[in-house]
């Protein structure tokens, strides 16, 4: 088997520096990274998520991101997410319009359902050997896999789901989409100001003036944390779909286009990440007399962990994962690299994948809660 197209190095160091995002906003806010749970926070409890001072954590880490994405694009690589099989690989899957539509909305719906993705589940989850994240990493892998693989020219969903390579030149940013993503980028810095330039109230209590100065003290962690995050995606190369399909795609080893860089990604990321939580008390494997019983940046009187204590294996977690693997298979993408590509003015992504998995996001959200009230309604009678 050859592997043209692996490239574990640049694999590594990326998957790293995500490892090292999840570990700054772990280790000084005590938060979790999870980037569909990040922005589907947009569609479940948005004016919570844009004025509660607890969450403005998350607009300074989109802003940074969004940012950060922007001057990577436009001053240090502008050739980063050129993808060099394009042109040569006739294997390459092209997906359609209506391919990213449904991936994003399978991806929006599952995640949500599932409570995680890539980053939440596969980098966080797995490092602090959590048995739920663990089926649900499973999960989206046998549905990504089985989606990448079996949507060949041999299916009868592949007239829909893919495009020809004729159309490329209509997947690439233009001026209009990378205005788009400028404005977002200004959008969302504008946004995090505030908790900035926020005050506690002149009348507050100790544990209020705590709150707001801990609210506050988590901002700067979130801004370093996105900028890893957002190189870290770059670097490996996650942010080009090739590399998603080389390694979802089981044809490949056929072929010999098979791709394990992904496989490298998460395998850094995973060690730095697992090496973060034995410096958390209560989820360390190993004995260190030193974990931190609260956050580096926050005050000990009030300041704790986030960390999900979930450990229930339902059928809401394995269908929700499912769904988001076929989502992840079916255009290429998860929540991190959509965010990118959205800042990089990629018309698809901004236009088509990310409308539809907030729409996915929403519908799950209201079933969930359609759930909870059909579980309280016979308890009351």
């Amino acid at each position: 088997m050859s592997l043209n197209y692996f490239t574990p190095i640049p694999g590594l160091i990326g998957g790293s520096l995500i490892g090292l995002s999840a570990a700054t906003l772990l280790l000084f806010n005590g938060d979790i990274l999870g980037a569909s749970g990040l922005m589907s926070s947009f569609v479940s409890a948005p004016m919570k998520t844009l004025t509660d001072p607890s969450q403005q954590w998350k607009l300074a880490f989109l802003a940074a991101f969004c940012l950060t994405t922007r001057l990577y694009v436009t001053l240090i690589d502008p050739d980063a997410l050129k993808d060099e099989r394009l042109g040569y690989s006739s294997g390459l899957p092209i997906v359609s319009p209506l391919g990213f539509i449904l991936g994003g909305f399978c991806v929006g719906f599952g995640t949500r359902m599932g409570n995680g993705c890539t980053t939440g589940h596969g980098i966080c989850g797995m490092a602090r050997l959590s048995a739920r994240s663990g089926v649900a990493v499973l999960a989206f892998m046998a549905t990504g896999i089985l989606s990448a693989s079996g949507c060949s020219a041999t299916c009868p969903f592949h007239p829909y789901l893919r495009d020809t390579y004729e159309s490329i030149a209509e997947h690439l940013p233009t001026e209009t989409t990378i205005t788009i993503g400028t404005v977002i980028a200004s959008l969302a810095a504008g946004a995090a100001l505030p908790g900035f330039l926020r005050k506690a109230p002149r009348n507050a209590t100790k544990t209020e003036q705590d709150e707001h100065d801990n609210n506050k003290r988590k901002i700067i962690p979130a801004i370093i944390s996105a900028s890893f995050f957002s190189l870290g995606l770059v670097i490996s190369k996650m942010t080009i779909s090739s590399k998603i399909y080389g390694f979802l795609n089981m044809k490949g080893f056929k072929d010999g286009t098979w791709d394990p860089t992904l496989a490298c990604v998460m395998g850094g990321g995973l060690v730095v990440s697992f090496l973060s939580y034995q410096w958390v008390k209560g989820f360390n494997s190993f004995k260190n007399t030193k974990a931190l019983e609260c956050p580096l940046s926050q005050k000990s009187a009030i300041g704790h962990f986030n960390v999900p204590t979930n450990k229930v294996i339902d059928k809401k977690l394995i269908i929700g994962e499912a769904i988001f693997g076929l989502g992840w298979g079916m255009a290429g993408l998860c929540p991190g690299p959509a965010m990118f590509l959205a800042c990089a003015g990629y018309p698809n992504v901004l236009l088509r994948w990310w409308p539809s998995f907030f729409v996915g996001s929403f519908l799950a959200e209201k079933l969930k809660s359609l759930s909870v009230k059909m579980q309280v309604s016979p308890a009351k009678k």
